[in-house]
């Protein structure tokens, strides 16, 4: 069966192994040309017949062909599609590595995105968390703290004379009107903030998180004092 030539048109502007998210298309493009059932019919004989491939729900690329077959996509590209023209960043584990915080790997990773529509997608090994934010330089910078410090108990075989130094430069590069923005499109915990204020305290930065806590409230989280402490075991340990 032919394939209709308005999708087909338009799936035409994409590159080989390029990530087509199916709903955004067909909103920002084809909605006044085509009707949704139609649409979707038209990807699903495409499918069929080889000229698309189907990489997760509501997901596709052309396919990329090699001579022993179809190459799909590769975690670089799809991490690429969520993440490009400030649209996301990494997250989880492929961050604490990256800032050296620890060694430990994880067969997942983790990304918030913009780009994506609905409040989570997974393609392969890669998971995808919707977050309506502009990732900007200053609110990746931020998200990256806040992300750091909320898991920080969480994060196996912590480097804690490289948390110490992430600290200090997460301090630096504070910004109010990031941290704002951030936390309006996604909840935080209040001992992660309160923990965000024990560190600019500590390097004197100022700030209004006292607005975000409760002063009737104690929060958990780990104090410089004990941050320094652990690092020096870590240190005399030879870790």
């Amino acid at each position: 069966m032919k394939r209709n030539p308005v999708v087909k048109n338009a799936l035409a502007e994409f590159k080989e192994n390029e990530l087509i998210v199916a709903s955004k298309l067909y909103k920002e493009k084809l909605a006044s040309q085509i009707s949704e059932a139609a649409y979707y019919k038209t990807l699903q004989r495409m499918c069929e017949s080889g000229g698309l491939v189907k990489i997760a729900k509501g997901t596709y690329h052309l396919p990329k062909i090699s001579k022993y077959g179809i190459v799909p996509p590769s975690e670089k590209e799809i991490i690429s599609a969520f993440t490009e023209n400030e649209t996301g960043t990494v997250v989880g584990y492929s961050l604490y590595n990256s800032l050296n915080l620890t060694t430990q790997i994880s067969k997942t990773v983790t990304v918030m995105s913009s780009a994506l529509e609905g409040l989570t997608k997974s393609i392969r090994n890669v998971i995808v968390h919707q977050v309506p934010l502009e990732f900007s330089k200053e609110i990746t910078n931020m998200v990256h703290g806040l992300e750091v410090l909320q898991n920080f108990n969480e994060i196996e075989d912590i480097n804690y004379s490289a948390f110490l130094a992430y600290t200090e430069r997460l301090a630096e590069s504070f910004s109010a009107a990031a941290f704002e923005e951030i936390v309006s499109a996604k909840a935080y915990k209040k001992s992660t903030i309160a923990f965000l204020r024990e560190i600019l305290n500590y390097y004197k930065v100022k700030n209004n998180l006292n607005g975000h806590l409760s002063t009737l409230s104690e929060y958990k989280y780990p104090k410089m004092e004990e941050l320094h402490e652990a690092a020096r075991i870590y240190k005399a340990s030879g870790s």
